[in-house]
């Protein structure tokens, strides 16, 4: 008997990836996504992938190859400046001698960094041409039972699941149904900017390098970020209350003089990266978090979150999409343990027939939905060592918002990045008892 597919609702980067993982293990999966197509909006600028969450996830899936040819070692050069154009950090020479080989064959070393929407493009390139329904907004979820889910569409039938993943970002549509928490402002708000290659003097590409330059001060930030193809995204931070940027509207005209004049007595360059950009592209943001000891239970069955729904957090550690990613294989190797029926092991020909080299033909795996027991286990435990393993990057995403946007904050970051390998061993040795009982007590 056919078992239901998974339904996800979200085609970000865990989604698609949680779907990619189910797909090799022939699991049937549906993602519904909102946008009505993959070039619907801007994916943002770039990120940089790690080894234990983003590229793991991605070799595990079979993508890592691929996506090496659009990942770039010189995105990880760093540079940080103050309001007077002081240059505390600069490390744009250091990282491309560092790290160079991959895209002949070698392994990735380092955070290199890449295109999210390069990254998503591969994603959904990965998956079967109906796994992705476009255009579907889900207006909201309600319990049918204790194991048993509907999506309302905003302008489409709803659906039955019971198997229900909710990917769909920090104001979740599923996640209602296991816990009431919302996400909270986190004091900073961003404005998004993007300069095309042809605004991109030399100047400016000396200013800003080869990766990201971080401009501090004040309560307030001008990051450049280099991306494919000579690209440049932009964010604008400022530490405000909630309602600023309703109180304080862009203007019709003349945006990026708006945006400039916040920035008087700062050195010319941080009024020549905005002044650079494309002014119909400009995007206001408000960023969200969770508190890093948020916890929850519930007694429904075959419904879950992950990524920013389960734990979004601001973006000054580079660690959401990475974390997302983490989530998405370890959620996929829970479903597949689940979903398929072990099969005993086949028996060697006869001899002499066993001498010959003869595989046997891979078989269809057999697959069977879960007892109701075994997938609300499975899923509370997952979630468990989601949020233990994102608590880390939480907390460390929120303090360095705090330095961003504190006092002296291009020298007290550059003092964090000349101490990062002790604060790592130091870390290291100290977690790494915790994370071996939680281990076993999983």
């Amino acid at each position: 008997m056919p078992i239901d597919p998974i339904v996800i609702i979200g085609a970000g980067p865990s989604g698609l990836l949680l779907a990619r993982y189910l797909e090799l293990h022939r699991i049937p999966v549906v993602i519904y996504e909102r946008d009505s197509s993959p070039t619907h909006r801007p994916q943002g600028g770039s990120l940089d992938l790690h080894d234990e969450t983003g590229l793991k996830a991605l070799k595990e899936t079979g993508l890592l190859d691929e996506a090496k040819s659009y990942m770039r070692a010189e995105g990880e050069a760093m540079k940080i400046v103050d309001k007077g154009g002081k240059i505390w950090y600069d490390e744009n020479d250091k990282v491309v001698k560092a790290h160079t080989g991959f895209h002949e064959g070698g392994p990735v070393t380092g955070r290199p960094e890449i295109d999210r929407t390069d990254l998503r493009n591969i994603l959904i390139k990965s998956l079967g041409s109906d796994t992705i329904q476009w255009g579907h907004t889900v207006s909201s979820c309600s319990k049918i039972s204790s194991s048993h889910y509907q999506i309302n569409f905003v302008s489409q039938p709803y659906i039955t699941t019971p198997f229900l993943i909710g990917a769909d970002g920090a104001f979740s549509r599923v996640r209602p149904l296991i816990h009431s928490t919302l996400p909270s402002y986190s004091g900073v708000s961003m404005y998004e900017l993007t300069i095309p290659p042809k605004n991109m003097t030399p100047e400016l590409k000396t200013y800003v390098g080869q990766g990201c330059l971080l401009a501090l001060d004040e309560g307030m930030t001008v990051l450049p970020q280099m991306n494919s193809e000579g690209l440049c995204k932009v964010y604008v931070g400022l530490r405000c209350p909630e309602n600023w940027t309703d109180e304080n509207p862009l203007p019709d005209k003349k945006k990026r003089e708006w945006l400039a004049n916040l920035f008087q007595g700062w050195h010319d360059q941080v009024r020549d990266v905005i002044m650079a950009s494309e002014e119909d592209k400009l995007v206001t943001r408000r960023i969200w978090q969770f508190d890093p000891d948020l916890k929850w239970d519930t007694d429904l069955t075959g419904v879950t979150v992950m990524g920013d729904a389960a734990h979004v957090m601001s973006p000054f550690a580079g660690e959401g999409v990475n974390q997302a990613l983490a989530d998405a294989l370890e959620l996929g190797k829970t479903l597949v343990s689940l979903f398929i029926v072990p099969t005993p092991r086949a028996s060697s020909p006869p001899f002499p027939l066993s001498l010959l080299p003869i595989s046997q033909p891979r078989s269809k795996p057999l697959l069977s939905s879960p007892p109701a027991a075994d997938l609300h286990h499975a899923l509370r435990r997952f979630e468990r060592k989601m949020m233990r393993r994102a608590r880390k990057e939480m907390i460390g995403s929120k303090e360095n918002m705090d330095m961003f946007f504190g006092e002296n904050a291009a020298r007290n970051l550059t003092h964090w990045m000349s101490t990062f390998m002790i604060r790592f061993v130091w870390q290291t040795v100290t977690e790494w008892p915790v994370d071996f009982v939680n281990a076993i007590w999983d």
